[in-house]
């Protein structure tokens, strides 16, 4: 009789691992006492970003702001697929805004709740994967941990700035099917039917973002590593029929767009073909990974003893890991899973991802622009086995000494906890690129509506969301970002519309009184108004102005 992988049969920690409660189904309906811990972890993950997102009055920075125009747009017939001005990146967040808003209107509030159920199904499918890799203990303390993680993990992921939380989602359901059949204990039932959700699931979630590759990569790997007979057998024939399927829109808009969304993803094109590999390296390693992990965060500092208690935790539970599994680990150089577990390819998943990062164009970005977080998002993925990892090496060390185990959880959600305690509300959604939006656009909504404005000239960070807010009553343009920094124009006819007003007026995001703007329309005989508001200045002039002629003091950084 053939032998599977990980089989009761062949692998004795298989069948301590079964005993212990991992198994093949979803939650068993008898496991009462498991749904209701489950659903108190999602509740309070679900109350944990409501908490944040209140706090900064429902903050939308820029992009975020303009996944919710589009959703605008959407109720008014337009049909977006990626995010406007870039070739990848799926407008899916646009489309469940546009459902939103048309149950209960547009609104802040409306569009921010998009991240709850978001949030919901991720921890679900996480949940899913841990107890498929680790079993049913460690798959709730895994969930509490994606539940309350790193205060970086959920600024990345709780915003509406593109689909990463829902790829990733996508990602974990991928690894799920390609575990469950890697390591089955019997020959899999319809094996054709997983090899295609495989591929409309990574499909689908290609569309969303690009990282979903890595999810697919993995699953390869893990059943070429299973049977490598699997390039010859129809069931690759349904996971490219599902990929196609689900990457439908991809490839649309790519055959009419010259297959610029391929050309973007692998750099074609780029100005500067060098590689700076070591310096990409050891930016993820020293920075990125430090952020998502929750020793770090760039806005501000942590002190070194809140950082003791995470890097003992999450260092301590993957050396214990990777050495726990060394067997598993070295069967891959024999393109083998004789020796493997499920967990490991949590392992696997973290190699590829972390190669993806030096290696990809998103990486270099790193060493482009290294005072910025550029990349920080891109490691976020980690955060789909890092909670695993973690529960995995506590649930054991709880089987020496619960009282350790115990501690070393506190001590963890702790250190976790305080950040989000001492970081100013505004600063957990501030964009990386952009870092001073006001947290409230009311005030200077009123003030523009009364001095009848509808046109303004703005920093586009700060534009877009008074946009959204005024449902593009005001429309908000960036004319130094589109000449001098040679930026995207993701709104074209809100550009097109301030052009063409009469009188807009400039808006500087700024506590300073006195702007160098007025002492050119005065030497040029230009008679104006003007408004002081908290954190904006905004200067009407009453004759029409184009951008171009002042554009020496138009400099809208901060």
């Amino acid at each position: 009789m053939r032998q599977y992988p990980g089989s009761a049969t062949e692998n004795p920690v298989m069948q301590r691992s079964a005993s212990a409660g991992i198994s093949r189904g979803g939650i068993a309906a008898d496991s009462r006492v498991e749904i209701a811990a489950l659903t108190a972890i999602i509740l309070a993950g679900i109350v944990l970003r409501v908490w944040t997102m209140a706090r900064a009055n429902w903050m939308l920075d820029g992009d975020e702001a303009t996944f919710g125009v589009m959703a605008l747009h959407i109720l008014q017939g337009d049909r977006p697929v990626f995010l406007n001005g870039q070739p990848y990146m799926g407008a899916f967040q646009s489309y469940l805004g546009a459902l939103v808003f048309a149950l209960v209107g547009a609104s802040r509030i409306a569009f921010k709740s998009i991240a709850l159920f978001e949030f919901v199904a991720f921890a679900l499918s996480l949940y899913l994967l841990a107890r498929k890799c680790a079993g049913r203990r460690a798959a709730l303390l895994a969930t509490l941990f994606a539940a309350i993680p790193p205060i970086y993990v959920l600024s990345a992921t709780a915003r509406v700035w593109g689909a990463m939380l829902d790829a990733m989602t996508l990602g974990n359901l991928i690894l799920l099917l390609a575990i469950d059949e890697a390591f089955a204990t019997s020959p899999p039932r319809r094996p054709w039917l997983r090899f295609f959700t495989i591929g409309l699931l990574g499909g689908f979630g290609f569309w969303l973002h690009g990282m979903t590759l890595i999810y697919l990569g993995t699953a390869a790997i893990l059943l070429f590593f299973r049977d490598k007979r699997v390039v010859f057998q129809p069931r690759l024939v349904a996971a490219a029929a599902g990929f196609l399927i689900g990457a439908a829109p991809v490839f649309a808009y790519a055959i009419e767009h010259d297959y610029t969304t391929f050309h973007y993803l692998l750099g074609v094109g780029r100005a500067d073909t060098s590689r700076q590999y070591l310096a990409v390296a050891y930016h993820f390693l020293r920075t990125d990974v430090l952020m998502v992990t929750g020793v770090a965060m760039p806005w501000m500092s942590t002190p070194r003893w809140l950082q003791v208690p995470v890097v003992l935790t999450v260092g301590g539970a993957m050396l214990a890991l990777v050495v726990q599994r060394r067997q598993g680990i070295l069967g891959w150089s024999r393109l083998s899973l004789r020796h493997g577990q499920p967990v490991d390819a949590l392992l696997l998943f973290a190699g590829l991802l972390s190669a993806a990062f030096v290696f990809s164009a998103f990486g270099q970005m790193a060493v482009e622009f290294p005072n910025t977080d550029t990349t920080g998002r891109y490691a976020a993925p980690l955060a789909s086995v890092i909670p695993i990892i973690l529960a995995a090496g506590i649930t054991r060390l709880s089987a020496r000494s619960r009282l350790l185990a115990l501690a070393v959880t506190v001590a963890f959600l702790g250190a976790l906890a305080s950040a989000y305690v001492r970081s100013a509300p505004a600063d957990i959604w501030q964009s990386p690129y952009w870092r001073y939006l006001p947290p409230s656009n009311t005030q200077l909504i009123a003030t523009l509506d009364s001095m009848g404005v509808d046109a303004v000239w703005m920093n586009h960070w700060a534009g877009t969301p008074l946009m959204f807010d005024t449902q593009e009553r005001i429309s908000a343009a960036d004319d130094y970002d589109l000449s001098v920094g040679h930026g995207f124009d993701r709104l074209p006819e809100a550009t097109r519309r301030v052009r063409a007003a009469e009188f807009p007026a400039f808006v500087f995001v700024t506590d300073q009184p006195t702007l160098e703007l007025e002492g050119w329309l005065q030497r040029a005989g230009i008679p104006y108004d003007k408004r002081v508001i908290p954190r904006y200045v905004i200067i009407r002039p009453h004759q029409h102005v184009e951008p171009a002629e002042a554009r020496p003091y138009l400099s809208f950084d901060r």
